[in-house]
């Protein structure tokens, strides 16, 4: 029984390349390496690219000619024996042609060597490890299968970079080899594995000029002490970055002075500008053309508070907000406490509403996800029709829970997005009504073959005694691009007796679409039904419109051009739909 240490061998599948270097006699005006006896694609070609190229003349000598054809003869049995082939017998000659002499090689590749066995040993740390666990089980040679060097050499070497990155950088193997018995057409692998022990993240030390030193590191996300992987090395990078306080951050382990297990990690980050402006404009058919303006101050001092003004103006609605915030010391990375105040002014179907609020919300953002908790005081003004204007006053207090898993934010064509509040407020704590409003809502992409699927549902209910009392803004409106496409923006709703819509106290609405490419991946046809309603009774009618549309790939997301038309019977026309980015 033989060893056969692993050997590099460059396997391509480049029937091109194989061609040029064993080309038919004849072919050319200079020797070619004439190659015979094999009729298997992948090994004509690995034994092309394995040999050298022929450098010399028709005018080179025999002992010239006879030494590239031994070291021919060389290379390809090591090709061959990459694919298990190691009983090959190959014959070396010179064929003579015209006023010129090739090298040729004239090959039996004899019985394939199958695995006999494979022993593979990992210490009891890194095997109960799931990726390792799963890797060596998908790339796990089969006994009986043909010995295929370039898949173990794939095993071996992953194998070892896989647990390196996983914290264990003394890994070595202790043993790896596959053992060949040439008589017995058979190999057995080997591989064992020391894998040491695993390594910790050290000192931390972060070159900036923002922030202070300590939340910065906090901002890092890996705490000294955390296992080293390089999986928590670009966590670092991904974690500071998505700050906005840095605009552009190096991280950088400093293996030549890990000692005791613990690897020193130097980060070099650099400022973003403080401040940012932002100008946008837009249309929708649901509010027409729009303009905003926002600043950011993205540091406001070392201790991360930022703020920020917006504004959005359209024919519809006025608004303006600003807002302070301030990371939370104990976990700066994933939450904060924002300090806010809006005014908002908005005309539409007759009523006219004017608000102003301000209040505290703690956030929390982990992964996908969002949870958030608000306390406001919320001021409102609203004319209904040629009904006197009232105002009211409300305390609310409230929470919502967000997860969004979808692909692209920009376009999406696979994942999950819900959202849940629920606010309410009390009338002896500075309201003018009792009320308790929640609002869900939840949708998807689904790809199935070239087609997208989409679906929407959207339902909604506030309980009060006294719904005169309840903002516009806390009421349910829907119909529009968004919402039930062939309806006007916001026109599904009950109406008073002068015929003014004045908002619901439940909303129901859904949404199933269909979208198909028809030039390349950014322009698609798509086909849709939208059903929904608010209202006061619940047995109120649904109101149902379908249509079809065209969606484009932009730069900046989702452009979407439908033609919708109502299917409540009242005869109306289609409507025209345009809108940015997707649906939810």
């Amino acid at each position: 029984m033989a060893d056969w240490p692993a050997r590099g061998c460059l396997i391509r599948r480049s029937l091109l390349a194989g061609w040029l270097l064993v080309a038919p006699a004849g072919a050319h005006a200079a020797p070619n390496l004439q190659l015979t006896g094999l009729e298997e694609v992948d090994l004509i070609t690995n034994v092309g690219l394995s040999v050298p190229r022929v450098t010399f003349s028709c005018n080179a000598s025999t002992a010239q000619i006879r030494r590239y054809v031994d070291a021919a003869a060389r290379a390809a049995e090591e090709a061959l024996q990459a694919h298990g082939y190691f009983n090959a017998r190959i014959e070396g000659r010179i064929d003579v042609r015209d006023d010129c002499r090739d090298p040729a090689l004239h090959v039996e590749k004899g019985p394939v060597t199958t695995v006999r066995s494979v022993e593979i040993d990992l210490a009891d740390s890194i095997e109960s490890i799931e990726s390792v666990r799963s890797f060596v089980e998908e790339n796990r040679p089969e006994v009986g299968a043909p010995l295929d060097q370039a898949a173990y050499d794939a095993l071996r070497d992953g194998l070892l970079t896989r647990v390196q990155r996983l914290g264990y950088l003394d890994a070595r193997f202790s043993r790896h080899e596959i053992r060949v018995d040439p008589a017995e057409q058979a190999a057995d692998i080997a591989l064992a594995l020391d894998a040491g022990s695993r390594y910790r993240f050290g000192e931390l030390d972060i070159e900036q000029t923002v922030l202070n030193p300590e939340l910065a590191r906090k901002m890092a996300g890996v705490e000294r002490g955390a296992p080293y992987t390089s999986r928590n090395l670009l966590s670092i990078n991904q974690n500071l970055s998505g700050t906005e306080y840095f605009d552009s951050v190096s991280v950088r382990p400093d293996l030549d002075r890990r000692e005791d297990l613990d690897v020193p990690v130097d980060v070099v980050a650099r400022r973003s500008p403080r401040t940012s402006w932002e100008l946008r404009g837009g249309y929708a058919t649901d509010v027409g053309p729009r303009v905003g303006a926002s600043v950011k101050r993205r540091y406001v001092n070392k201790r991360g508070h930022r703020w920020a003004a917006r504004t959005q103006l359209s024919a519809i609605e006025q608004r303006l907000d600003t807002s302070y915030s301030i990371p939370r010391s104990a976990d700066p990375l994933r939450e904060r406490y924002d300090i806010y105040a809006r005014i908002t002014r908005h005309d539409n179907n007759s009523i006219v509403t004017t608000e102003a609020a301000s209040g505290v919300q703690w956030v929390r953002e982990t992964d996908r996800w969002t949870r958030s908790l608000f306390t406001e005081y919320l001021l409102d003004r609203t004319r209904y029709g040629d009904n006197p204007a009232e105002s009211n006053g409300f305390a609310i207090v409230g929470g919502r829970l967000g997860y969004d898993g979808l692909d692209d934010p920009l376009f999406p064509t696979r994942g999950v997005v819900f959202d849940v509040s629920l606010q309410g407020a009390a009338e002896p704590v500075l309201s003018a009504a009792n009320f308790v409003r929640a609002r869900g809502l939840a949708g998807g992409y689904y790809p199935l073959g070239r087609w997208i699927f989409a679906g929407r549902a959207e339902a909604g209910m506030i309980s009060t005694d006294d719904f005169d009392s309840i903002p516009r803004t806390l009421r349910f409106f829907t119909g529009g691009d968004r919402s039930v496409r062939g309806y006007d923006y916001e026109s599904l709703s009950p109406r008073d007796e002068e015929g003014t819509r004045t908002g619901g106290k439940y909303l129901l609405a859904g949404s199933l679409e269909a979208m198909y490419p028809v030039v390349g991946d950014d322009w698609y046809l798509a086909g849709f039904v939208d059903t929904g309603n608010a209202y006061t009774d619940p047995e109120a009618d649904l109101k149902t419109g379908a249509g079809v549309g065209v969606r484009w790939r932009s730069p900046v997301g989702m452009v979407r051009l439908d033609v919708a038309q109502p299917l409540d019977g009242s005869g109306g026309l289609p409507r025209l739909h345009l809108g940015l980015g997707a649906a939810f």
